[in-house]
């Protein structure tokens, strides 16, 4: 059961970076235009909407038998990757139209 525990670990302490760079992110939308602000903003309620969702799979994963650890495993690491890579996308799109 140990290497569950520190596979959760790791994704919490990721979690926590990402929270920290939707922080971020939040707190610079506020420097864009109404219109990319809106739309940023349905970004940012989309992202925390997969981030639950994260979150959810954590926990089952925290509360899971060995058997189903791999499936757990595997669903949270592509739920990861695909929330931090369009957060990114979506973080350099702004910054990239603010600059415009």
């Amino acid at each position: 059961m140990s290497s569950e525990k520190g596979f959760a670990e790791r994704i919490r302490q990721q979690l926590e970076d990402w929270d920290y760079q939707l922080d971020r992110f939040e707190h610079r939308v506020a420097d864009l235009g109404h219109d990319l602000q809106d739309k940023a903003r349905e970004r940012i309620s989309d992202f925390k909407r997969s981030r639950s969702e994260l979150e959810h799979k954590l926990k089952e994963l925290e509360e899971s038998s060995e058997r189903a650890l791999e499936d757990l495993k595997d669903g949270i690491e592509i739920a990861w990757d695909g929330l931090k890579t369009g957060f990114f996308a979506a973080r350099s799109e702004f910054e990239d139209d603010d600059k415009d």
